[in-house]
């Protein structure tokens, strides 16, 4: 045995070098089979997923950029199927060569439409009416994009409330309900591009190419209040587009809420004089939700699902107000759920049919997604075949979607067309080659096939500050 501890220590460079061997395959091996990083290169998951380029925020000329870096988990769909709302990574089926990163909203066997801001679903060849399909809270919790307060906005907190009767502003930027008074937010927010965005980039982040269109429904308000010498209760009314709800508080405690459908709850809090009370309300994908929070009370929560038709929203906002007064009120603050949009192309109501062993994925930001709703095979038909071909199929990038690559592609004097096929290979003709083809035939493509998924986006691990303007690192839901 120490005749072979001799052998052994002559060869440290050999060892050494094993070492690093190892090292590799197993990097390797985990990179193919397990974990992987991936870089986000476009904006089409903001902000939940960041990739853009960042604006100076007096020039508005490009400065820097913010692509986060994503862990994929490549393991766990060898032992289930991906589940609708998670975040995938999966190669774009009309280029196959480039992977895409979009959350996964259409499951294999169902018909999936857009409405109203919407998602719906129904087991495809089915004639029964479509349901809502509803995201739970764990997911809900992380795509809420903040509107009130403004992003990056220094205004004070109470910019954009119409204030009547007997109120006072406070010190600490709270307002004092002394008689009868109200105060009112009815601004009729609408699907704003900026909306969501962390402050320290909100106004440099470019959204040229997206415009507010909306009136949104899907809302949450977290509130605070506290009662101060209270001779009435405090009413608080909501508008959630078309779905009206309403919360009364008194000094007792007493909370009661009435929301849409057969929605009625009330709960004690045992409100002490001069103790806050903070109040959690979100109306999304027809689903209530009331969390009320006090120091040294048990947390009351009460969810409730309604059945309503998709319709469109004319309004939304809060108020609240006493008749006696008695009452403080902390900065609100508002924030709104991902408004899905229909394709670019069809502004009707198309209804897509998610083919088993398929998958229908959006971005979350769907002002600015090219995704599943859009995606276009060009398809080119020869007969006869040509060099072996005929038929080919690619993406339709024309107009400059593709910064990198329109396809097809013709030279400047339109006698020569390159094309990328599915599988990412190019293809070159003349115009006496393409005299007997069939060419513009445009197919849609939505779908993604489950052997195209690679994994499912865990975590945001990069950029982070002083490399970045703001620390990106935490799951992905």
């Amino acid at each position: 045995m120490a005749q072979k501890s001799k052998e052994r220590s002559q060869h440290p460079l050999r060892e050494n070098i094993e070492v690093a061997v190892f090292a590799v395959v197993m990097a390797m091996g985990l990179k193919v089979f397990a974990v992987e990083a991936y870089q986000i290169p476009t904006g089409s998951m903001q902000p939940a997923l960041m990739g853009t380029t960042l604006l100076d925020p007096v020039t508005k000329q490009t400065n820097g950029g913010l692509h986060d870096r994503v862990l994929v988990d490549k393991i766990s769909y060898w032992f289930r199927e991906p589940q609708r709302w998670e975040v995938m990574v999966f190669r774009y089926p009309l280029v196959t060569n480039v992977n895409y990163v979009k959350r996964c909203v259409g499951l294999s066997g169902e018909q999936l439409k857009i409405e109203q801001g919407d998602l719906w679903a129904r087991p495809l060849g089915s004639d029964e009416d479509f349901s809502i399909l509803r995201k739970p809270w764990k997911v809900q919790r992380t795509l809420w994009k903040r509107f009130h307060p403004a992003p990056s906005s220094s205004a004070p907190p109470w910019t954009g409330w119409s204030e009547t009767g007997a109120l006072q502003h406070q010190a600490d930027e709270s307002i004092l309900l002394e008689g009868t008074a109200q105060v009112a937010y009815e601004a009729r927010t609408k699907d704003q591009p900026e909306h969501g965005y962390p402050d320290a980039i909100a106004m440099r982040v470019p959204t040229m190419n997206a415009v507010a269109r909306y009136v949104v429904s899907d809302l949450r308000w977290e509130f605070a209040v506290t009662p101060r010498t209270p001779r009435g209760p405090l009413l608080a009314d909501f508008d959630f587009g078309p779905h009206a709800c309403s919360l009364t508080i008194d000094a007792e405690g007493h909370v009661m809420l009435e929301g849409p459908g057969e929605a009625r709850w009330t709960g004690e809090m045992a409100m002490g004089a001069n103790e806050v009370t903070e109040f959690d309300l979100a109306c999304w994908d027809h689903c209530l939700r009331l969390e009320v929070r006090a120091e040294g009370h048990p947390t009351q929560l009460f969810e409730h699902r309604f059945q309503a038709e998709p319709e469109q929203a004319l309004r939304n906002g809060a108020r609240f107000a006493t008749d006696e007064g008695g009452w403080e009120l902390l900065p609100v603050r508002g924030s709104r759920d991902i408004h899905y949009l229909p394709p670019r192309n069809q502004p009707s109501t198309p209804i897509f049919e998610v083919e088993p062993g398929h998958f229908f994925m959006m971005g979350d930001n769907t002002q600015s997604s090219l995704d599943s709703r859009d995606w276009q095979a060009e398809v080119i038909q020869f007969d006869p075949p040509l060099r072996g071909l005929a038929t080919l199929r690619g993406d339709r990038m024309d107009n400059g979607q593709d910064p990198n690559f329109n396809n097809p592609r013709w030279n400047a004097t339109r006698d020569r067309m390159t094309f990328r096929d599915e599988f990412g290979g190019l293809h070159v003709f003349s115009n006496e080659e393409l005299a007997g083809a069939a060419l513009d035939t445009l197919e849609p493509s939505p779908l993604v096939p489950r052997e195209y998924v690679i994994g499912r986006a865990l975590a945001v691990f990069m950029p982070l500050r002083p490399f970045a303007p703001v620390n990106r690192f935490g799951p992905v839901q």
